[in-house]
């Protein structure tokens, strides 16, 4: 017997307690192939339901008993608690920038993504083209895009008591903006409350969620929830490397290799999706049984310059000034390796 879409619990995922749902979870295969090597609606459908119900239960926001089924218009029933909803999942992103990621899926080893030009190995990238808050508003007009393409079709779906509309952000602006991601929620809101065509559906979206890098932004039209993503071994992280030839294997690797518990982004180049033209600020943090010295650190420092085609600054926690270090470590850093 085949496995059905929640693997070996089949069409239907059901928990009694916390506990009981990450355990089952935990045994999901949510790995998403590239566009060129058979990617499907389901896996990415898996893929974010997965990341969303540990998200919500990490938070205490699922109620039980839980009973996720996969359907179709809209994608999943849910019975959590007392309440039912039909649950919709679409991805933001324009068929522009779609088609470009999947010619650079195509390219050479070593090619990068710069807005929808892609640069094969060697050829310069031009850095970031947007001014002011112009990538804040193109990323809220995608959004609000997607949203009005699956509210029009509200009418047709199956009648459940609400629907619940989870975005998953792979728009060309999605690394771009992360600086502002505490911004993105009140954006979005705004375009939605503002937006005639929605507020004439006779069914609308009670709950809008989008599920961004490692942040899920959370009822953005109501509570508004910044939630972080918690990872796993068995349910690798969202990392913002979209512009760095780099693969999610390959930065494990290099981790486990230098006893690295930690590596995260941090800096003004992240702001600009990592550009080409100033160095790459990195904040690492080693196992607690690794002995590294100075020169130690300064041959990991090459090594991963050399592995992201960037000029690497590595740093510790210790090194980063007083006056600055918590801010970094608690708000502006950006995991992109968390050892299991």
């Amino acid at each position: 017997m085949e496995d059905g879409f929640f693997g070996t619990f089949g069409n239907t995922l059901a928990a009694e307690t916390g506990q009981e749902l990450r355990a089952k979870l935990g045994t999901l295969d949510i790995s998403v192939p590239r566009q060129t090597e058979g990617r499907t609606t389901e896996a990415r459908e898996r893929y974010c339901i997965v990341h969303y119900l540990r998200t919500l239960e990490t938070h205490g926001l699922v109620d039980f008993p839980l009973r996720i089924s996969q359907g179709e218009s809209p994608d999943c029933d849910v019975i959590a608690g007392s309440n039912r909803f039909g649950l919709e999942i679409v991805e933001v992103i324009s068929q522009e920038f779609a088609r470009a990621r999947t010619k650079l899926e195509e390219a050479p080893e070593g090619s990068l993504l710069e807005g929808t030009t892609v640069r094969l190995p060697g050829i310069a990238m031009d850095g970031p083209i947007a001014f002011g808050d112009e990538p804040e508003r193109r990323w809220t007009a995608e959004a609000l895009a997607s949203v009005m393409k699956k509210s029009t079709k509200l009418k047709d779906y199956r009648a459940f008591p609400a629907y619940r509309l989870l975005l998953y952000d792979n728009s060309e602006w999605r690394v771009s903006t992360a600086w502002t991601v505490h911004e993105l929620p009140a954006r979005l809101a705004a375009a939605i409350r503002e937006e005639p065509a929605l507020q004439s559906n006779a069914r609308e979206f009670s709950e809008v969620s989008v599920l961004r890098d490692r942040v899920l932004l959370f009822d953005v039209t109501g509570s508004g929830y910044l939630l972080p993503v918690p990872t796993g071994e068995t349910l690798p992280p969202l990392l913002p490397l979209s512009r760095l030839p780099v693969s999610e294997n390959r930065l494990r690797a290099f981790c486990d290799e230098h006893k690295i518990r930690k590596l995260g982004f941090f800096g003004s180049d992240r702001n600009n999706g990592f550009g080409p033209h100033s160095d790459i600020d990195v904040l690492v943090e080693f196992e607690s049984d690794a002995r590294i010295s100075l020169f130690d650190l300064v041959g990991i420092e090459q090594d991963l310059t050399a592995l992201v085609e960037r000029k690497v600054n590595l740093r510790t926690v210790p090194e980063l000034s007083r006056y600055f270090r918590e801010d970094v470590v608690r708000n502006e850093l950006e995991l992109a390796y968390v050892a299991s």
